[in-house]
């Protein structure tokens, strides 16, 4: 009996202890009636957005060409029998290059002379036959047809003279021909064949038919390329800059061409920019950038902090009310500082440039515009 007591009296303090930590009704309630919390909105510093002239220079690319390059072949067509020149000389205009071997039209020469010589002879005995006849056909002594034919004989020989002095004066141009000289002022920058080699002076276009190149290389000029979109703000005189791989200093220039027509393909327009080559010191086929000033354009910048993500998923935070909002922007970089917003943004929007480490899409904030 005694134990079934001891044990009725251990369940009644077990039941005691469980009811005692129940919380009092009226601390339940005034649990249940307490407000939440309200959390204070962030106050952030911000920048509206401008469109504002941007003055940026126009970069573009190309390769540096000589004002005028020549592919040099032979005029009096025959065996190249020697080279006055050598690849990377300097020549002037009317220098001996090379020539062709001169026996041939030496001859040709002497033959036209030689043929010369006989119209004039023939010319002058016509010339007296029709002075006789002009005189015995006045007083009846030769008949008229006779002194016409004698007429007739001296004018062949007259137009022969004449014949034979074009001849001549052809020969001799050929046999000056077989030296080759130099176009223009310029420097020797290719040799396409030795000496031995017969050349004809028909000039295919095609490198096989030249003997050597020549280039105008003291003044030379860039030929650059410009994306299509950049067509607008290219002029003629437009000023700039020449960058050339190995030369420190700019070259100063303007745009003396503009092509008018767009490469279908690369979607590129063209544009030359010429300057003044002492010595030839830049050389064709180099690299330029070139730098050119054109007008200002209307852009919508922003700085550079202000733009939040990664390289394939930009975006900002943009004021809409009292929240803040993610919005995804296409943007071009300026400098290091700047950039250019495409799309994403609007003139006169809000955009957060601080605090950004835990601004959220949605986040409440108070405006400290700057």
């Amino acid at each position: 009996m005694n134990r079934y007591m001891f044990f009725r009296a251990l369940v009644l303090v077990f039941l005691f202890a469980s009811c005692s930590n129940e919380p009092p009704p009226e601390q339940t309630a005034a649990a249940t009636a307490e407000p939440p919390k309200i959390t204070a909105p962030i106050k952030v510093e911000t920048i509206v957005v401008e469109r504002t002239d941007l003055a940026e220079p126009l970069i573009a690319s190309g390769t540096i060409a000589a004002k005028q390059t020549s592919n040099i072949g032979v005029l009096s067509q025959g065996v190249v029998e020697k080279f006055h020149v050598r690849v990377g000389d300097r020549v002037t205009k009317g220098q001996a290059l090379f020539q062709t071997r001169r026996i041939d039209y030496e001859q040709r020469l002497s033959e036209a002379e030689a043929q010369l010589d006989i119209a004039i002879a023939e010319s002058a005995n016509a010339e007296s036959a029709f002075k006789r006849y002009s005189v015995l056909v006045n007083d009846g002594s030769v008949s008229r047809a006779a002194y016409e034919e004698v007429q007739t004989t001296f004018q062949i020989a007259t137009s022969n003279v004449t014949l034979r002095r074009t001849q001549v004066a052809a020969a001799r141009q050929a046999l000056d021909d077989t030296i080759v000289r130099a176009p223009f002022n310029g420097a020797v920058t290719a040799r396409y064949i030795d000496e031995g080699v017969f050349m004809a002076n028909s000039f295919s276009g095609m490198g096989n038919s030249a003997v050597l190149q020549i280039q105008e290389c003291e003044i030379a000029a860039g030929i650059l390329f410009a994306p299509e979109s950049e067509v607008g703000r290219l002029r003629l005189g437009l000023p700039g800059n020449l960058y050339v791989d190995g030369r420190s200093a700019p070259i100063p220039s303007d745009i003396i061409i503009l092509n008018d027509r767009v490469d279908p393909q690369a979607r590129t327009v063209e544009f030359r920019m010429a300057f003044l080559n002492e010595g030839c010191a830049v050389r064709a086929g180099q690299s330029v950038r070139a730098e050119v000033s054109v007008d200002p354009r209307p852009a919508l910048v922003l700085p550079r902090a202000a733009l939040q993500g990664s390289s394939t998923s930009p975006y900002v935070f943009k004021v809409d009310g009292d929240s803040a909002r993610r919005a995804s922007v296409r943007f071009r970089d300026i400098d290091a500082v700047r950039i250019e917003i495409l799309s994403g943004v609007s003139e006169s929007d809000l955009i957060i440039v601080g605090p950004l480490d835990a601004m959220r899409d949605g986040t409440k904030v108070e405006t400290d515009a700057s």
